[in-house]
């Protein structure tokens, strides 16, 4: 069996730490068994929030040490990025975190209506909620 992979948009990463969201039926045992990855722009994203209070620099920090690697800018991953860029009118950032989880052959967890319509070969996104 192929194991289950998910890359993190920021949103879902937001929706993961904060407290009281209730994640869908299901998902929360797949997230459990799951590889996870976030790519550097989510990294950037989640830690350039002006005024980010440092309690909630520090769950993030907390949330992604624990099992997230970050998967940096890789040749194919700008390969990709480039070729998305092209052939969408997707913002520079998504064509990114989209690359990222084509490269790694995992499924986007996202809540960006542009991500969840995009349709692509070897493009898999699901809605964090």
């Amino acid at each position: 069996m192929t194991e289950n992979r998910f890359v993190l948009d920021t949103n879902a990463v937001i929706f993961l730490t904060t407290t009281g969201n209730a994640i869908p039926f299901g998902l929360q045992d797949e997230l459990n068994e799951a590889a996870l990855f976030i790519s550097v722009i989510t990294e950037i994203e989640l830690f350039s929030k002006p005024a980010l209070p440092p309690d909630e620099e520090e769950k993030l920090r907390s949330f992604l040490s624990e099992r997230i690697p970050i998967i940096d800018l890789s040749s194919a991953v700008k390969e990709k990025t480039i070729a998305l860029r092209r052939t969408t009118k997707l913002k520079l950032p998504d064509c990114i975190v989209a690359a990222t989880s084509i490269v790694l052959d995992a499924v986007l967890l996202t809540d960006d209506d542009h991500l969840l319509s995009l349709s692509l070969h070897g493009f898999r996104v699901q809605k964090i909620f």
